[in-house]
């Protein structure tokens, strides 16, 4: 139920849902005939549109999530797990594995071979739930790992997390207070490392997934790439928040 909620209260908050609300707005004044209210809501529709479409403001959005991370470069070989956050997949017998994966969940699961090859005896914990699909997301990277060559039995799944906050559940049932690396998108890193070293862990922070390698042109136009930046930034914000206020609300209840 908290899971449900959850995705409501955040699809109704991103920043596109927000700008077709003001839109629908606008559009109702005008059915009814008020149309100074009409004009002052359509024209907000599209001002605010425009501005979460344009690429230095969703550039700015996302650089303060992907900047409180270093890429993980200097690897600890001390380390015996490294952790792949999930993400989206279809299953569709018509591709590839690796087609299935979301660009996401591929990029994830690259930095976390990658990570993996330079370790020592480690394991490759791997996470994720179906969803609507067949397989879950854990099991179509594994699929995938074992493709580029890692043995079935390096491979940990954790394959009913549905969120962050199950994975790190999951997490500290596999491992306790071992020290693991935490593979996962560079905007989503923040949220996550906040959420599994609240619940007692003791995550090192591997970001990949990069969205704003490069500063935002001043003199551009507004584009649907720029915009999926700021839904992606408004989604980790949103996120954190909504971690923040449950643990609030655990604690008074604790």
């Amino acid at each position: 139920m908290l899971f449900t909620l959850k995705k409501i209260i955040s699809a109704l908050l991103m920043p596109l849902s927000i700008g077709l609300t003001l839109f629908v707005i606008g559009l109702f004044y005008l059915l009814i005939q008020k149309q100074r209210k009409a004009n002052f809501f359509m024209i907000i529709a599209f001002l605010w549109t425009a501005l979460i479409a344009y690429s230095p403001f969703s550039n700015t959005l996302v650089k303060s999530l992907e900047n409180q991370y270093p890429s993980y470069l200097k690897i600890d070989k001390s380390i015996n797990y490294v952790l792949v956050l999930g993400s989206g997949h279809i299953n569709n017998e018509n591709l590839s594995d690796v087609s299935q994966l979301s660009k996401t969940a591929l990029m994830r699961l690259t930095e976390g071979i990658r990570i993996y090859k330079e370790l020592n005896n480690a394991k490759l914990i791997l996470s994720g739930y179906k969803g609507d699909e067949k397989l879950s997301n854990a099991q179509m990277m594994k699929n995938v790992a074992i493709k580029l060559g890692l043995k079935e039995e390096s491979i940990i799944l954790h394959e009913e997390a549905k969120d962050t906050k199950e994975e790190s559940e999951y997490t500290k049932k596999t491992l306790k207070k071992e020290p693991f690396i935490l593979v996962t998108s560079a905007s989503h890193m923040p949220r996550a490392m906040k959420i599994f070293e609240d619940n007692w862990l003791n995550p090192i922070a591997a970001p990949t997934d990069y969205l704003a390698k490069e500063e935002g042109k001043i003199f551009s136009v507004p584009k649907a790439s720029n915009l999926k930046k700021t839904e992606s930034a408004m989604h980790e914000y949103i996120g954190i928040l909504w971690h923040s206020i449950t643990e609030k609300v655990k604690f008074l209840i604790d």
